[in-house]
């Protein structure tokens, strides 16, 4: 497909609709409708045979850019915030992810009502101990948490008889002696160690792999690649604190020089024979700092250029969405590309290169898709000199 012909599209897909109203106008009667379908669809099928039919493709251009960040919070959240919930099946019960008030991070929390994006927990008066239902060891439970001690406990109780028998000794005995009464039920009780702010499980994967405030690659000509970190130390005043345990985005440099792009880490650098030509994984981060968009960020004759990693492959009919690797690049500017396709299964992750398909690629210096590949597996693009 020519590199312009997705600009032709936001018109063409028009067509079969303007022919059939100027059929209709021009020969308005029973056969004339007739006629004006028939003509509508021969135009539509004209156009799926040169594909040029249906919606147009997703943009490059500044969409392929960061979004102005915005501040970080002054102080942390008073009270519990829901990270994320989900439910069980379709339309079973659902459950949440809260950063509790001092930045306990507690999964499985049942929602109010069903599927309310909210968990409730029920504190007992002069003590630290919070209580909430939850989901413990594939079944309703209890969840409680000792906010002074840092410590998650585990109930495998029933929950409507284990709430109905704290009622009765908060009602009878008060909430310290209710308290003391749910110290002594069965439970499994798991210290919570400090992230950042947060407190979080000990087998969580964030505390195995420390968060870095510098990341550094050295390229082969002796330049090097650093990145920042964007992230404030307490993940408290971000808008996403459970993601950025997992995934942190850095403000990316070359020699020293901001290059006003972002990366997540700096495990993908791929360098030219000479070095002239640089390519990085990396992100576009939203407002609120989030990575929202894979891409490759390519560095020739002086400027950043982005190429998103998410394409389009095939034509017409047969197009679908594929994924983008850079496997070299030229010191003339030319990248050496592959699309293909993952996908899961009981046997784990699988992945699948593209043979004789054509890309449509996103890129930041043109709106509309640049088309490139349709033979073998690999594919080439030029990067624009100006």
């Amino acid at each position: 497909m020519p590199p312009d012909r997705t600009a032709l599209r936001r018109y063409t897909r028009w067509l079969p609709s303007v022919v059939l109203v100027a059929v209709c106008i021009a020969w308005w009667s029973p056969l004339g409708v007739i006629a004006a379908l028939a003509a509508s669809v021969a135009t539509h099928s004209l156009l799926t045979r040169f594909d040029m039919a249906g919606d147009v493709l997703p943009v490059g251009g500044a969409t392929l850019r960061s979004a102005p960040l915005s501040p970080f919070a002054r102080q942390p959240p008073a009270g519990d915030v829901t990270l994320g919930w989900a439910e069980l099946g379709m339309g079973g019960p659902a459950y949440c992810t809260q950063m509790l008030r001092d930045g306990a991070i507690v999964d499985d929390i049942a929602c109010d009502g069903g599927t309310a994006q909210t968990g409730t927990w029920t504190d007992l008066a002069g003590t630290s101990l919070r209580l909430a239902s939850g989901y413990v060891d594939r079944s309703d439970g209890v969840l409680g948490y000792d906010e002074q001690r840092k410590v998650l406990l585990h109930f495998n109780a029933v929950p409507h008889v284990f709430w109905q028998m704290l009622g009765e000794r908060r009602q009878a005995d008060g909430d310290a002696a209710a308290a003391a009464w749910v110290s002594r039920q069965p439970h499994v009780a798991t210290a919570l160690r400090a992230y950042h702010g947060l407190w979080l499980a000990p087998d969580d994967p964030a505390l195995a792999s420390p968060m870095q405030a510098q990341l550094r690659h050295r390229l082969p000509d002796g330049r090097e690649l650093n990145a920042r970190l964007l992230l404030p130390d307490d993940l408290r005043l971000t808008a996403h604190p459970g993601l950025f345990t997992r995934t942190q985005p850095y403000a990316l440099a070359l020699d020293g020089t901001d290059s006003g792009r972002h990366v997540c880490d700096l495990d993908t650098v791929i360098a030219s024979p000479g070095g002239h030509c640089i390519v990085v994984a990396g992100v576009c981060l939203d407002a609120t700092h989030r990575p929202v968009e894979g891409v490759w960020l390519v560095y020739w004759r002086g400027h950043w250029q982005a190429v998103c990693r998410h394409v389009f492959a095939g034509e017409g009919g047969q197009r679908r969405s594929a994924s983008l690797d850079v496997l070299a690049a030229s010191d003339d500017g030319r990248l050496e590309l592959q699309g293909y396709r993952e996908w899961a299964d009981a046997e784990g992750w699988h992945r699948e290169p593209l043979v004789d398909v054509a890309l449509d690629l996103r890129v930041e210096w043109r709106q509309t898709a640049v088309s490139v590949g349709g033979r073998g597996q690999r594919a080439r693009l030029a990067l624009p000199r100006g």
